[in-house]
């Protein structure tokens, strides 16, 4: 019989410390088309549909011993369409279901702050945060948490079902 060996994880509060919250600079992140077919310049996007309403929405998927976070800024055109783009960010995996979200939301966060700061004023900003509304679900007990350092922010907020910008947009590239 052939045993199978694991690879181990280090976990130690050290390591764990310092993976979890050491991912670039926003200025470093890299945006890409939704189709990863080009690197696309912030800066561009944001004043090329300074019309448009944006959405932004992160979530993660957590396999072998990585934590893929996609975080994706849309820009939506009621009666048009909208576009996409995305930065993904792999870490190590987060201890706890509380410790993840929050990554979420702050990634979501750095990126609503930074739009902010090249959209017109009457610019709208929603943020999409992948957390049910139902708290028989474990994320549900959450909720109140995220969608209060949203709030205090100035932004508006959508929980599951209606953070399509989390639940689908980005869900679908970070499990690829």
């Amino acid at each position: 019989m052939k045993t199978i060996k694991q690879k181990k994880i280090d976990r130690s509060p050290q390591k764990v410390q310092k993976d979890l919250w050491s991912y670039p600079a926003f200025s470093e992140w890299v945006w890409k088309s939704y189709d990863n077919s080009k690197i696309v310049n912030i800066d561009e996007f944001i004043k090329n549909h300074s019309e448009a309403e944006f959405y932004i929405g992160t979530d993660s998927q957590t396999k072998k011993g990585k934590c893929t976070m996609t975080t994706a800024l849309i820009a939506y055109h009621w009666g048009r369409g909208g576009s996409v783009i995305i930065h993904t960010h792999n870490v190590s995996i987060f201890p706890s279901l509380r410790q993840k979200l929050i990554a979420e939301t702050m990634r979501s966060l750095e990126t609503a702050w930074y739009a902010d700061s090249i959209i017109p004023d009457k610019g709208t900003i929603v943020i999409h945060v992948d957390v049910n509304s139902n708290i028989k679900w474990m994320s549900g007990k959450y909720r109140d948490e995220l969608v209060g350092m949203i709030m205090a922010q100035n932004f508006k907020c959508l929980c599951k079902p209606d953070a399509w910008g989390a639940s689908k947009v980005s869900d679908r590239k970070c499990k690829k």
